[in-house]
């Protein structure tokens, strides 16, 4: 009889075994930042993985990772590029929310996979500093070994010479946490 009730309970003790595994996979706060860090990093300097953005130009991001799936911003992104002789310090993000886009919670496209080394990957729209420029999306990209990859993409216009502001725009940006607040 006791080796009887003992099988029984294995199915149950698997299941729970499951589901606590299951839940320990998407359990992402560890990639929550504190009030004294950051993720840091700059952008990714191949010319096929930039476009519209200086090779000089660096991100700094704020995370809240217990908000990635919720209504509410789960983040903040700046940038910062620094002058040259011919072009003044430049911010294309300065203090820009990550703001979730309401229907991809019931979309496929909400959970997508963009490759190996990548626990959780979510898209949110983000509005450049200059109110006159067309806004982003920010594809952002917690990976496996604590760092956090934001790839910007803005289409841009067909125009012969767009504004700045309305040009396509591409970026990849490698961000590691850091104390402070990444020197800007």
């Amino acid at each position: 009889m006791r080796s009887s009730l003992v099988l029984r309970a294995l199915p149950l003790a698997a299941a729970l075994a499951i589901g606590v595994s299951a839940s320990g996979c998407e359990d992402l706060d560890r990639f929550s930042t504190r009030r004294d860090d950051a993720y840091c990093g700059a952008i990714t300097l191949g010319s096929a993985f930039r476009t519209g953005l200086s090779p000089r130009v660096q991100m700094r991001l704020e995370l809240d990772a217990s908000k990635l799936d919720g209504a509410e911003s789960p983040g903040t992104l700046w940038t910062f590029e620094a002058a040259t002789e011919g072009r003044p310090e430049r911010r294309l993000l300065d203090g820009a929310p990550l703001r979730p886009i309401a229907p991809l919670a019931h979309d496929p496209l909400s959970r997508i996979e963009m490759g190996d080394g990548r626990e959780r990957n979510a898209i949110y729209a983000v509005s450049p500093s200059d109110p006159e420029a067309e806004s982003m999306l920010a594809f952002l990209s917690l990976r496996t070994d604590g760092g956090v990859e934001v790839r910007l993409v803005r289409a841009g216009t067909a125009e012969a010479a767009p504004p700045e502001g309305r040009r396509s725009l591409f970026g990849i940006f490698s961000l590691v946490r850091r104390e402070g607040r990444c020197g800007f």
